[in-house]
């Protein structure tokens, strides 16, 4: 499995974003896969609007490439504990991780040329609503 190293690092640095926001911007992330100094860096606002993008993104996708994609980037652990968290044997994980990728790049790609992400349909206890992301 060989990953665009260009979607690599873009989520890479979604990955340690959201974790800094998840930690109420302190900017000390309590963990996160492949932040190898996680600390107070300084955080320029195109960094800032590439990682929402990126965020807008991984929602966009199906729930089984976004839970991929999240527990690769965002949780600590071995490919097989990953795997398994995910419900899946190691090899459907590695197809889901990559179709993520494509997934990610072809979003990208179209935010870059102006065409707008789909709409995500939310479901609810008790009605569906839309959102755009």
């Amino acid at each position: 499995m060989a990953l665009d190293t260009y979607v690599t690092s873009r989520l890479i640095q979604w990955a340690d974003w959201r974790a800094r926001r998840l930690d109420g911007g302190r900017g000390y992330p309590k963990k996160c896969a492949f932040v190898i100094n996680p600390g107070g860096g300084h955080w320029s606002p195109e960094m800032d609007s590439n990682c929402y993008e990126v965020d807008q993104v991984v929602v966009a996708l199906i729930q089984e490439r976004k839970d991929a994609l999240m527990k690769c980037y965002t949780e600590t652990g071995t490919k097989e504990q990953k795997a398994k968290r995910c419900g899946c044997s190691v090899r459907t994980y590695d197809l889901r991780l990559e179709m993520a990728h494509r997934d990610v790049l072809g979003y990208l790609n179209d935010v870059a040329a102006g065409i707008p992400l789909p709409v995500v349909k939310v479901e609810t206890a008790d009605r569906f609503f839309t959102m755009e992301v």
